[in-house]
């Protein structure tokens, strides 16, 4: 009875050695959490994600980091998942074969394993014997083969977390931001298109054990699509102005839409001319070259200043001033009386025949009404 005990005790620990577990292959994750106590979320939504943290962790402080990863990385990674899904499905396919035949086998075993024990002695026990040990070295082959292919599954497993871990951007120690509610997050208006990120998670428990575990993600930016500037002009290339006196230049970004239109304004000859703004001052007599340059693409555009000297009216001399007065007209005014002309002798003559009319009239009534 203990003789049986034994052989089966032997053969459990064989099929425990056998049946090892497979270990689990996450195509964007580097494993690096021994105690398995960060769970990182398999998608995230606007840039936002939740850390699930194990119940067997209650005091602890958490933190994260987003670190940038190329796109050209990230499909490198996305090729190397893909093969290696490839060649573990085919794996796994072989393995879970083997493990249906070394079932079957097991089985067999079994049945010429309990044959053998209730056997008696003599020639049949010997035949029992042979089936038993037959049926043994089968399964055990097959196990064999079996524990094999999983090993072979593992490496490949290994092989693959390998090769994504050299890729994959570490964390830089100064950049962790702490989460209180176990949330991290990425903002997306810091730039557009598809970006790639590798996701760290730092975990510090009260008695100062850390854990780490990272995963990486996809995500969509929503910064608006700059436009570069292609050119700038001047409303003017060359330009003539007095001492003291200003101008205003306009500069025209091309295209119109560009995202940034800031430019800078410099003078060559500051003595001559400065500029602010695009305002040009004429400072003293010479020549100066105003130029503007955009901050984007530091294209340039160039406007010729030439300052003469301010123009100062002169007052007339006193020659000048004999010619005019001998050019004024001669005829005089005498002062309070108007210059004669006809209308006077007009009036006189229109009096008289007024008067005279008046003196008629009055005839004609006085005799109309026999005044004496």
């Amino acid at each position: 009875m203990i003789k049986k005990i034994k052989v089966i005790f032997l053969l459990l620990l064989l099929i425990g050695i056998i049946l090892c577990p497979l270990k689990k292959v996450n195509a964007h994750s580097v494993e690096l959490d021994p105690e398995s106590v960060i769970s990182l979320p398999w998608f995230i939504t606007n840039g936002s994600g939740t850390v699930t943290i194990s119940n067997s962790i209650t005091n602890y402080s958490l933190y994260y980091q987003a670190v940038e990863m190329s796109n050209a990385v990230y499909s490198e990674i996305e090729t190397i998942n893909s093969e290696g899904k490839t060649t573990l499905d085919s794996i796994k396919e072989e393995y879970t074969k083997l493990k249906t035949e070394m079932d079957n086998l097991k089985e067999i075993y079994d049945s010429a394993f309990e044959a053998y024990l209730a056997g008696k002695d003599g020639e049949q026990l010997e035949t029992l014997k042979t089936a038993y040990e037959k049926a043994k070295t089968d399964y055990t082959n097959k196990a064999n083969e079996y524990s094999d292919k999983v090993k072979e599954y593992n490496a490949k497993v290994e092989e693959i977390n390998n090769n994504i871990k050299n890729l994959i951007p570490t964390y830089i120690e100064n950049k962790w931001v702490q989460t209180t509610d176990n949330k991290f997050s990425v903002d997306l208006t810091k730039f557009s298109g598809n970006q790639a990120f590798a996701i760290w998670i730092k975990l510090v428990t009260n008695d100062n054990k850390t854990y780490y575990d990272e995963s990486t993600y996809t995500m969509t930016g929503t910064k608006k699509t700059e436009i570069n500037v292609e050119s700038v002009n001047l409303d003017k290339t060359s330009l003539s102005i007095e001492e003291g006196s200003s101008y205003t230049l306009s500069a025209t970004i091309n295209p119109s839409d560009a995202t940034n239109k800031l430019v800078e304004w410099t003078s060559d000859n500051e003595n001559v001319a400065k500029v602010e703004n695009g305002k040009v001052t004429a400072v003293s007599e010479g020549t100066a070259t105003i130029t503007v340059k955009t901050n984007d693409g530091n294209y340039t555009a160039t406007c010729k200043i030439t300052v003469t000297k301010k123009t100062v009216a002169q007052k007339p001399s006193s020659t000048d001033d004999k010619k005019d007065k001998t050019n004024v007209d001669d005829t005089t005014i005498s002062k309070g009386k108007l210059p004669q002309t006809g209308s006077t002798t007009v009036y006189i003559a229109f009096m008289i025949v007024l008067l005279s009319v008046i003196g008629i009239i009055c005839y004609k009534k006085i005799k109309f009404y026999n005044f004496k």
